[in-house]
């Protein structure tokens, strides 16, 4: 398979899975904004660890984790929206 096709289809993969994992809905239009926009993110960085393999020295994958705990503080935000928190 050519590097630029396996980019692709790893991407596509990729989005399939998070697409499935991400099964809350976000009550605020904004904050669902943001959630998508992270997920993006995370799909980028990880079709640059499958086109290069997973160096960079670590920080690939710790821009992931920090997406991941602003994901999670999103989803705690839109809680206090809701009124779930308080």
């Amino acid at each position: 398979m050519k590097p630029f096709t396996a980019f692709f289809s790893g991407v596509a993969a990729t989005a399939l899975l998070t697409a499935c994992a991400t099964s809350f809905a976000l009550s605020h239009p904004n904050f669902e904004n943001a959630e998508q926009a992270l997920q993006v993110a995370i799909n980028h960085i990880r079709g640059a660890q499958q086109v290069n393999g997973p160096t960079f020295g670590g920080h690939a994958g710790r821009a992931i984790d920090l997406i991941r705990q602003a994901q999670d503080e999103i989803s705690i935000a839109d809680e206090y929206h809701r009124g779930v928190r308080y």
